[in-house]
């Protein structure tokens, strides 16, 4: 989880950074850019190199946003499928790894949704080169006007309304085994779209948050595979 909250962390200081490096080109009279200095250090005027940097994190194209969209919906699922466990699982291995889960995916949600807000939703919407995407705006944020749509049905390794009704009705030792199963094939569908992601995307962040996905959604994997045949 510190992974996720320094990536969102240093995402809005890049922000601010950036926004500042366009106030000073407006202005040269306001007052400078400042980089934070090391622990019991002040801060000091930005360089020109920090100031290049912070903006190009700023840089995202579509398949970072429509990853982002998409893979908020996707852990939700994920959360979904959890929340059935405590009442139903037979394997205490099992049980800790969906805990596991809860605790990573809920965290992660919110930097992908801060990220959005800043990013696409927020102030970037000034941006002459902004798209309005459909689908997660709420009455507040939403600008009017066109808006492009996300298609959520072309997602890789979501469970079926069926699927979730049947894992609901099971117990025991035949809860265990649908849970893995359908989470298993929910986790590589989650890693397919962190590579596409990691192939097509520019933002630094959202390619970070791609990397962590598949690096822990790796290992819970074989996790489950462990535990079920344990």
């Amino acid at each position: 989880m510190g992974r996720w909250l320094v990536a969102a962390g240093v995402a809005v200081l890049l922000a601010g950074a950036a926004g500042c490096a366009q106030s000073e080109s407006e202005s040269a009279d306001g007052p400078p850019v400042l980089a934070p200095g090391a622990p019991g250090e002040s801060a000091s005027p930005a360089t020109e190199e920090q100031l290049a940097a912070a903006t190009a994190s700023m840089r995202h194209n579509e398949a970072d946003v429509e990853y982002v969209l998409k893979m908020i919906e996707h852990h939700n699922q994920a959360l979904e499928m959890t929340e059935l466990v405590p009442d139903r699982v037979d394997s205490g291995d099992i049980e800790l790894i969906a805990e596991r889960i809860t605790t990573a995916q809920g965290p992660e949600i919110e930097v992908m949704e801060s990220w959005l807000e800043t990013n696409v939703f927020g102030p970037a919407r000034e941006n002459p080169n902004h798209q309005n995407y459909c689908g997660l705006q709420d009455e507040e944020s939403h600008h009017g006007g066109d808006c492009v749509p996300v298609d959520h049905s072309d997602m890789p390794g979501m469970a079926t309304e069926e699927q979730l009704a049947e894992l609901e009705a099971a117990e025991g030792a035949e809860f265990d085994e649908l849970f893995v199963e359908l989470m298993t094939t929910h986790h590589e569908g989650a890693i397919t779209m962190a590579e596409e992601v990691i192939a097509e995307g520019e933002n630094v962040t959202v390619n970070q948050l791609a990397s962590d996905v598949l690096s822990e959604q790796r290992v819970e994997i074989e996790r489950m595979r462990t535990a079920l045949d344990g």
